[in-house]
């Protein structure tokens, strides 16, 4: 078999292991309050990370298309997030593998401290802002999407999202030890993330607008109070992502290296 021939089958059968992990990611869940969907906390996100990372951005994505874009089927979501997922995944898993397999030929690379504590430092004064919010008017509320029905937030949420912003602020002050493979790995997961979040922000405003009927500004409000509900899952797929990637590729690298 031709050596491009034999690439091509093995990336085929590593996005059909990898699309059904995200599925069964996907599957094993816990629901977040927000005021607009049905978001979650699971691994799929995960999966895509770990899978762009260890095999290029390609096997990510389009193992995230199709694994978590099977689970929104499979469970009624309508054509929207079906649509959103889809895309998203594929713009994950391609953005990771681009940026890691790139940044892991250069030697030296910007430090990592001020990424994470611009990021640390924003979440963790947004979130306090509307803890603050919440406790001095008993309730937060956004917008209305019907004419009689208010929205409001649950505070567990942003107390996560303000775990979320410690954490990466202590990330930040842990940066300088990471090695140079676990470095460039944090870097296209966040980035990633990043992408994402911005990725659900966009939706969610056109679709309360399109489909809900609300104004541009209800919508934005909406979707800027959804945003710590993405961050916690972001967040998450992080902090678990820099825990595994290395003990994994280490070991998928020395069963490799014992093989030849």
């Amino acid at each position: 078999m031709k050596t491009k021939n034999k690439k091509i089958l093995i990336n085929m059968c590593l996005i059909g292991v990898f699309s059904a992990l995200c599925y069964v990611g996907a599957l094993i869940n816990i629901p977040i309050p927000s005021p607009l969907g049905k978001p979650m906390i699971h691994l799929g996100n995960l999966i895509v990370v770990i899978a762009a990372l260890l095999f290029g951005g390609p096997v990510g994505g389009i193992s995230g298309s199709i694994g978590m874009g099977l689970y929104d089927i499979i469970n009624g979501y309508d054509i929207w997030s079906i649509t959103r997922t889809i895309i998203l995944k594929l713009v994950m898993g391609l953005i990771v593998g681009f940026i890691y397999h790139n940044l892991i030929k250069k030697e030296n690379k910007k430090p990592l401290y001020i990424l994470y504590a611009t990021g640390g430092f924003l979440t963790v004064v947004g979130a306090t802002f509307l803890i603050l919010a919440l406790l001095s008017d008993g309730e937060f509320v956004i917008s209305t999407v019907s004419k009689s029905i208010p929205i409001t937030i649950s505070w567990p949420v942003y107390v996560f999202s303000l775990i979320m912003g410690i954490f990466l602020l202590l990330v930040s002050f842990l940066s300088k030890k990471f090695s140079n493979k676990l470095q460039a790995a944090s870097i296209a997961t966040s980035i990633a993330i990043c992408v994402n979040i911005f990725g659900e922000f966009i939706y969610k405003i056109l679709k309360t607008m399109i489909v809900g009927g609300s104004d541009f500004i209800s919508s934005l409000y909406l979707a800027i109070a959804s945003i710590p509900s993405t961050l916690i899952n972001g967040g998450i797929t992080l902090c678990i992502a820099l825990l595994i990637f290395i003990p994994i590729e280490t070991a998928i690298t020395k069963k490799i290296s014992n093989r030849l």
